[in-house]
């Protein structure tokens, strides 16, 4: 069972992270968290040595929430992949795919940019990131490989390399959001991700949702 300090900890980080939603990272304050959280400033101060510390795990509890649809989808594809459902697998990567190119479409694209930096401002909350990130790659590589072993992906595929593209491509698409030479909609870079992934032998089946 949980402590005491600890659930007064995380409701502390529960309102630290709606006020960065709400107002903006920089705007957040000890006093105004310490008023909304219902505890003195001096609580805050005890479980964080900082705003910027604060501020960075704030950062890093809004980025999992933002990402937990991918999160659901991912448990759809192991399910597919142990189920050995060819068809629930790729329409779930196609989901996951389109999700993950949907985050530069939003009016401020550079919200996620903003909020990684936040991210690795605080040694703790980077470390943490990095691990719980480092999870999901991993799972995401072994079903790429258990997929591969099935036929489903072309087996000269790197499973390291897909993820690791994937993941930076997806990120680092708010450079390119909003231009007019490289307009592209998240179905658009699914179709496109999807042809490469799938390979010659399975032209077709993937662009009909």
């Amino acid at each position: 069972m949980n402590s005491p300090d600890s659930f007064t900890r995380d409701r502390i980080l529960d309102v630290a992270s709606l006020l960065v939603k709400e107002f903006g990272a920089y705007e957040l304050q000890f006093a105004d968290v310490a008023e909304k959280a219902d505890v003195d400033v001096d609580t805050v101060e005890y479980f964080f040595d900082s705003v910027a510390q604060l501020r960075a795990e704030a950062q890093l509890s809004n980025y999992f929430t933002m990402i937990e649809p991918h999160h659901r989808v991912l448990v759809h594809v192991e399910e597919a992949v142990d189920e050995r459902d060819e068809s629930s697998f790729w329409s779930a990567v196609e989901a996951n795919v389109e999700l993950a190119w949907s985050s530069g479409q939003v009016g401020d694209k550079w919200g996620l940019i903003r909020l990684l930096q936040d991210i690795w401002s605080d040694p703790f909350s980077q470390n943490h990131f990095c691990e719980l990130l480092d999870l999901q790659f991993q799972r995401w590589i072994e079903v790429i490989e258990g997929a591969q072993s099935l036929g489903w992906v072309e087996p000269d595929i790197d499973a390291k390399a897909m993820v690791s593209v994937f993941w930076s491509a997806s990120v680092g698409q708010v450079i390119t959001a909003g231009s007019t030479v490289l307009d592209l909609t998240p179905q658009a870079s699914r179709d496109f991700l999807m042809r490469i992934v799938r390979g010659r032998s399975h032209q077709g089946s993937a662009l009909s949702s």
